[in-house]
This record gives structure tokens, sequence and C-alpha cells, in this order.
């Protein structure tokens, strides 16, 4: 039997994408991979909480001691010694050091063009970290072909030894009743009227402050009563939405609500009126096919990996044009038969993913880098 370790960063973390990654594919390799034994090496004290229960083929560790740089460069490579690993899968970054041959799995390439995005002091080590991931590992998993194109353009990689393994959706993202979906979210964050929605951190890439102003133009084209919902943290990177918020008048139509927990946010997609991601880069773009699992029309951006991962089920916009967001937005509130299309090419473009399919494509991966 196949023994892999998982190198687990992110989990514990609540990191969105990247967590949301490392603990799906947990699940699902324990699920449909009976050939393989997992051990999980994990950062975070609070990650096996959040993992499948150990098994027969399942077990978890936290490296000891908490000091990073010890536990990442000298414990992780003893434990896998001593756990006999065969292979170890970096789902995030790579650990300083391996005692074993390892995958890595690579997530966007916008640290790379769009440094701007980034706290610089976090940038330099997360760069090195990923160039030598790109660099030294058996194989390398693109969660895209967009993400898979640029990195090995850039950096002058033998495709032979990559390859494109997209991401998932969960089961628990489907078309619950919107009904009841919207009676959930006005007693839990007191949204009673429609309103437009945005599941990210709040920061530079991901465009806010174009989507706020896109839904000041909407709404000064649009007098019914619609708000905009931000789901998610700010950051040392956020700056300036308080400032278009309160130039432009916002502060009533526009509702944070902050970091919203993984089970509430089926509901929270499904009462949406649209799901509205006009980032500027993704490697991928979960909330994208999550939106549209519940059944929840989604825009979203002309670049980078979206079009490849929203299909023809998505409006798609320039990011960088406000007017193209608001005139978006003003086409799915005054054209219903296109807002119950997309919503119905959603479903069927959200069911190409799963994390099992993942899971199975990455259980397959493995097995080459063992054989290579």
């Amino acid at each position: 039997m196949l023994k892999v370790g998982i190198f687990m960063v992110m989990t514990g973390r609540q990191a969105g994408g990247p967590e949301t990654y490392e603990r799906s594919l947990v699940h699902s390799l324990a699920r449909v991979d009976e050939h393989t034994q997992l051990q999980t090496y994990c950062l975070s004290p609070g990650a096996p909480a959040l993992l499948p229960a150990v098994g027969e083929r399942l077990r978890h560790h936290v490296l000891q001691p908490s000091w990073r740089v010890f536990s990442t460069s000298v414990s992780l490579p003893w434990r896998m010694l001593r756990d006999g690993i065969d292979l170890l899968h970096a789902p995030f970054t790579p650990p300083p050091f391996s005692s074993k041959p390892y995958v890595f799995t690579h997530h966007c390439f916008s640290n790379f063009n769009h440094p701007e995005f980034y706290d610089p002091r976090i940038l330099m080590r997360l760069n090195a970290l990923i160039k030598r991931g790109l660099r030294s590992a058996r194989h390398v998993i693109c969660v895209s072909q967009c993400t898979l194109d640029y990195t090995a353009d850039l950096f002058k990689l033998d495709r032979s030894r990559m390859s494109v393994v997209h991401n998932g959706v969960g089961h628990e993202f489907q078309p619950i009743d919107r009904a009841q979906a919207q009676a959930a979210m006005a007693l839990r964050h007191g949204l009673t009227q429609p309103y437009y929605l945005f599941v990210g951190k709040l920061e530079a890439r991901k465009n806010v402050a174009r989507i706020l102003e896109g839904f000041d133009n909407f709404r000064r084209e649009c007098s019914d009563p619609v708000q905009l919902v931000l789901a998610g943290r700010r950051t040392d990177l956020t700056e300036g939405l308080d400032e278009i918020i309160e130039q432009r008048g916002l502060a009533s139509q526009v509702v944070e609500i902050g970091y919203v927990p993984d089970a509430d946010l089926p509901a929270l997609y499904r009462a949406a009126h649209a799901f509205v991601f006009p980032t500027l880069w993704e490697g991928f773009g979960l909330p994208v096919i999550e939106a549209m699992a519940c059944g929840t029309p989604v825009i979203t951006s002309n670049l980078s990996s979206l079009p490849e991962v929203a299909g023809d089920a998505a409006l798609m916009v320039d990011p960088y044009r406000s007017e193209d967001i608001a005139q978006a937005m003003l086409r799915l509130w005054r054209e219903p038969s296109l807002h119950q299309d997309l919503a119905a090419r959603g479903l069927i473009n959200a069911a190409r993913f799963s994390w099992e399919r993942t899971a199975r494509e990455t259980s397959a991966v493995y097995r080459e880098a063992c054989a290579g």
C-alpha cells in the first residue's frame, strides 16, 4: 500500500480557498482511494478536528514544536522517515527540506505577475517556497490550465512533469429552497432586501473597489431596494473601501458580514440575486462554481482562469471597467429570462467539478510520481 504524507499548512486558519482545497482533498482521498495510506502533518493544533476521523488508512499529526521554522525543517522530515512515507504532497507550499520525494500543488500565478497585490514581506518568502516547489517537486499539480500555461512558460518547466487537476465543489452546495435560504439570511445577518453577493477577502486582487463603483452605477439606474453584501475579512491590504462607500453614499446599501463559516455559505449564495466576482486574477476561483452549484447566476471576469472555470455559464466582464460590472448587474435585474438561463447553465457547469474527481486524479499523480 502506498504511504502518502500530506503537509497541511492552511487547515485550521480560516484561509479560504487553500484551506478548502486541503480539507476537501483529504476527505475525498480517504473515501475514494482504498490503496493509499494517508498521514497528515498539520501546522495548526486545530486542524485534525476539521479532518476525517482517524482510521486504518488515515492518521493525523500536529507538528511540534509550534516554532514553525523548526517543525517544518526538522520535525516534518524526521516524522516522514519514522512513518515510512513513500511520497509527500505539499498542497500549498513545500517544506524547506523534504526527506522524501514530493508532489506540489500550485494554486495561483498572481504572486508572480501581480506582486502589487501582496505584502512584500510575505511575497518574498512565498515566492521563494513556490519556486522551490516548482523546481524540486517530482510532479507539479496545477489547479487550472491557465495556471499551468503561465507557470510553465515563465519558469521553462518540463510539461511532462505537470498536470491539471481542477478543484471541486462540495455536495453541500446545491439549490436549496430559496425562500428558506432568504429567511435564514434575514435571521442570521439581517438581510431582508434582495442582494448581490461577493465572497472573498476584501483585498486589491479581489477588485472590491470596482465592485463598489459598479454597484453605485447600478443603483443609479435601478430605483428598487437592492443591497451589496460583502462576505469576507478585511486584510492589511484592504485600502480605500470606506472612502468609496462614504463618497458615493453607499453606507445603507453595502453590508459587510465578515468571514462566513463554510456551513453558512450555501444559503448565503442561494439567497442572493446574483454572485459578483470580477476579480483581477484567480488560479481557479472556487466561489464561482460554489455559487453556480447553488443555482445562483454569476458575474465574473474575462481574465485568468475564470473563463476556463465558468465556461458559458456566466456573464463575463472586463474587471477593470466598473461600468461593465454595472451593466451586467442591470441585465440580471431587468432580464428574468437571462437570470433563469444562467442559473440553469450554472448548475450544468458546476456538475463538471467534484472533489471525488479531484481526489482520483490526484491519486493517479501520486502513482505516476512514485513510478517516476
